[in-house]
């Protein structure tokens, strides 16, 4: 049996060149056998760059999108972070949740803002959505009318209410201590999956599912949760979806909403508390790890002052109708 020193003698009898086509056809070789090499320190340098550069690029996204929709709302009188946060409330706490459950039975401690004829959250937001979000949302029903028909477009569209409120019954099971059903619609069961490791995060549930109103703008809304996440007070909204959300801008008035949220909280005279951080999170149909998007107080005022301007517009089209 021919040796490799051998065949290298072999080979470049003539020239080095013949050498360099040797080394170059055994390492083709050798590569369709085992694989890449392990990671050099030159390409492990440009795979960090390279992840450093998304992270970059990602936030770069979200604050541009902050600032187009800033740029798209009028400025109001009261946008302010004061309308937001009532500075005479105290902050959720550790202590504070502790000293609440103390003094009170637990069924006592979610108590119910009545209904008041004011505007939802979800109505305001409906119609101060955009031209273009508009546009989207209608040929996206024209194009699943001529799909499933008109019929069974109806019926797709109540299936997909229905699989949202199983999904939020669900959670909010699991929040309040009850043993959540099986629900028959797979996709929920694929999405309480998705939750899993989020929810074992989340901890010491205040409100769940109610009603909150800001006595001072005049708009309410149902909060989904304000729990702890990660010993962290927030304002949770939980958000079902078919398609990967890898950034906050891709879950559209998401964001909008729990702020609107937070400002009802934290103004509601039901509550003596206030919350300044929130979550967005995103559980997939398929049931895949859901998404956990976490807005500061920062990010929660920037959108604060968004939800501003749509309110203030809302109020606009309302004084033209008069």
């Amino acid at each position: 049996m021919i040796g490799i020193r051998t065949l290298l003698r072999f080979k470049t009898t003539d020239c080095k060149k013949d050498l360099g086509t040797v080394f170059k056809k055994m390492n083709k070789d050798t590569k369709l056998l085992f694989g890449d090499l392990l990671e050099t320190n030159k390409t492990r340098k440009h795979r960090l760059k390279l992840a450093d550069k998304i992270v970059v690029d990602e936030k770069e996204k979200e604050n541009n999108y902050l600032n187009r929709l800033k740029s798209q709302i009028e400025p109001t009188m009261e946008d302010g972070i004061s309308s937001m946060v009532n500075d005479s409330k105290q902050n959720l706490s550790q202590e504070y949740y502790g000293k609440l459950t103390a003094e009170m039975p637990s069924e006592m401690i979610i108590h119910e803002t009545p209904k008041r004829d004011i505007p939802s959250v979800t109505n305001i937001l409906n119609t101060t959505m955009s031209e273009k979000s508009k546009a989207a949302l209608e040929n996206w029903k024209k194009s699943m009318i001529e799909k499933l028909g008109e019929d069974g477009f109806n019926k797709y569209s109540r299936e997909l209410m229905a699989m949202g409120s199983a999904m939020h019954t669900k959670i909010q099971s699991h929040l309040t201590g009850h043993q959540p059903d099986v629900s028959h619609y797979d996709e929920v069961e694929n999405c309480w999956k998705s939750l899993d490791a989020v929810l074992k995060n989340v901890s010491k549930p205040i409100l769940v599912e109610k009603m909150v109103v800001h006595d001072g703008l005049s708009y309410r809304g149902i909060v989904e949760c304000v729990a702890f996440y990660k010993d962290t007070p927030v304002v949770i909204e939980w958000k079902k979806s078919s398609r990967d959300k890898s950034s906050l801008q891709a879950t559209y008035d998401a964001p909008i909403q729990l702020a609107a949220y937070m400002g009802a909280v934290n103004n509601d005279i039901s509550y003596d508390f206030k919350v300044e951080e929130g979550l967005v999170v995103v559980a997939y149909s398929d049931g895949h790890p859901a998404n956990v998007f976490k807005l500061t107080k920062q990010a929660c005022l920037d959108y604060w002052k968004i939800w501003m301007g749509r309110l203030n517009k809302y109020k606009q089209i309302q004084s033209s109708f008069k």
